[in-house]
């Protein structure tokens, strides 16, 4: 018989929560997508060639030599960054803001441009493309300004949530999004597509120019740009969701897809795009890689083919075109054509400053105010005191001149070479959100974001609008996250709580 007691081991201390990680998560991937140093610097290098090598006779020989340069050098960063952290490294918010801003600019001179020729002359058009060279400078070195040690709304991105959630969320912004369109139609889903297919601005639930409360309505339309990168999500977890609940989501993603490309407007398009390839692919699981691969190189396929279509019907709308009532003398000449917006950055460099002083600080005033309704602010600005129609001679027409147009008729070089670093950084720091601890509401969140960093390449002043739908799903996520702990603290409140043995008396053995 032992005469010495047995001792008492103290009560293991619970451990701390852990954080939940999803089952798709496989370790050694790399957890953050970054830009490479070495990437970065071989794509300055190249543009600095392309700057210092464009000559020519025609204009469009200037932009093609820029465009080759600028191409190739983006795409030995690219490599570079591929090599560095896999095809994940690649779905990353400053290279689709670089990319998209190539694709606005460059990117149809690699295709002849007979047409460009007979509009500018070469001097503006090498000064022009100097500007655009300049824009690239400020995307890529911005991107390495900001490092953030800990990953933002960490809480909030990570913390998984009910599948029935996503399900409710989506339908949720699928409801609000079209339901000013549904609306506009009396809820009559056979006129509403026959609208889809008539020409721009023709459609009943356009807004006016200055708009009223009603107007509040148009602008819910904004949750349609979360019905991609939802969509994406699901898809790719599509083990977690009854096979109806999938098909339905594809069902109101082909919806949608159908309704950006009969719109005619390309920039929505890629959008919707974009967002759904970044949800789609950090949902899905690392064994899945060539699935991911697949698929960017059929959505690339997808969207030079709609950039060309989609020129061609955008005035006469898609019916007219697919039945062939419209006049072809007025078709487009068959070449690539995106938005000549070299072609509007050259009138801008004619005008400003020699006819027209810098429009200084108006340009970002504008830019922030526009998500303010003008039914809440009677006074709001009606618009710039001098336009980029009017700069270039023109009525009755929208004409784009990408981020780098409009700094430049702010402040000129300087100008445009804040706007790029400030693009850049805002950018690169946004690719903090991304983790493959991300939970599907952090997907959600960080894919969201996307949106608004490729549409402003094409105009800084649908920036502050385009972060609206990316400030819903944040608040909305916060919200949901706090519920949740909320029920968790009730629920374990709820538990009765365990009876601690009572000591047992020294020096009495154990039975």
């Amino acid at each position: 018989m032992n005469i010495f007691p047995r001792p008492i081991n103290p009560r293991p201390a619970p451990r701390p929560p852990q954080r939940q990680v999803p089952a798709d998560f496989t370790p050694g991937e790399g957890d953050r997508p970054r830009p490479n140093l070495h990437g970065t610097l071989a794509a300055l290098a190249g543009i600095v060639i392309s700057g210092l090598l464009m000559n020519g006779a025609l204009p469009s020989t200037i932009g093609r030599i820029a465009a080759i340069g600028t191409g190739f050098s983006l795409l030995v960063s690219l490599g570079l960054d591929f090599r560095a952290g896999g095809p994940r490294n690649l779905i990353r918010a400053d290279v689709m803001a670089i990319l998209a801003f190539y694709f606005l600019t460059l990117f149809e001179f690699l295709f002849p441009q007979p047409t460009f020729d007979a509009m500018i002359d070469p001097r503006t058009t090498h000064e022009a493309t100097l500007v655009v060279l300049l824009g690239f400078v400020g995307l890529l070195v911005g991107r390495h300004f900001i490092h953030v040690r800990r990953q933002p709304f960490a809480e909030t991105l990570t913390r998984e949530v009910p599948h029935l959630w996503m399900v409710v969320i989506f339908w949720s912004c699928f409801a609000i999004g079209y339901l000013h369109m549904f609306a506009a139609v009396n809820f009559d889903i056979s006129e509403m597509v026959y609208y889809f297919m008539e020409p721009r601005f023709t459609q009943p639930w356009q807004r006016g120019k200055f708009g009223d409360w009603k107007a509040l309505l148009v602008e819910l339309g904004l949750f349609i740009y979360l019905i991609p990168p939802l969509a994406g999500i699901m898809i790719a977890r599509r083990h977690r969701y009854p096979r109806v609940q999938i098909f339905l989501v594809c069902v109101a993603l082909a919806f949608t897809a159908f309704y950006g490309f009969t719109s005619g407007t390309r920039n929505i398009f890629c959008s919707y795009l974009v967002t759904f390839l970044i949800g789609y692919a950090f949902a899905l699981s690392g064994q899945r890689q060539r699935e991911l691969v697949a698929l960017c190189a059929g959505s690339a396929v997808v969207m030079v083919f709609a950039t060309y279509f989609m020129l061609e019907f955008r005035s006469v709308g898609f019916t007219n075109y697919i039945n062939n009532r419209y006049d072809p003398l007025n078709k487009p000449e068959r070449t690539l054509f995106v938005d000549y917006n070299l072609y509007a950055i050259c009138r801008l460099v004619q005008v400003f400053p020699h006819k027209k002083p810098y429009l200084g600080f108006e340009i970002p005033y504008t830019a922030l105010i526009r998500p303010i309704p003008r039914a809440m602010w009677k006074g709001k600005p009606e618009g710039l005191s001098s336009s980029i129609e009017e700069a270039l001679g023109v009525e009755g027409l929208t004409i784009s001149a990408s981020f780098v147009g409009e700094a430049y008729m702010s402040g000129g070089l300087i100008a445009v070479l804040v706007t790029g670093l400030f693009f850049g950084a805002l950018t690169g720091w946004w690719n903090f959100l991304a983790s493959m601890r991300n939970s599907e509401l952090g997907i959600l969140i960080y894919s969201s974001g996307f949106f608004a960093s490729v549409i402003s390449m094409r105009s800084l002043f649908v920036f502050t609008t385009a972060l609206l739908p990316t400030v819903a799903a944040l608040v909305i996520g916060s919200f949901a996250v706090k519920h949740l702990a909320a029920q968790a603290v009730k629920l374990v409140g709820r538990r009765p709580a365990l009876r601690r043995p009572p000591p047992r008396p020294p020096g009495r053995p154990p039975r």
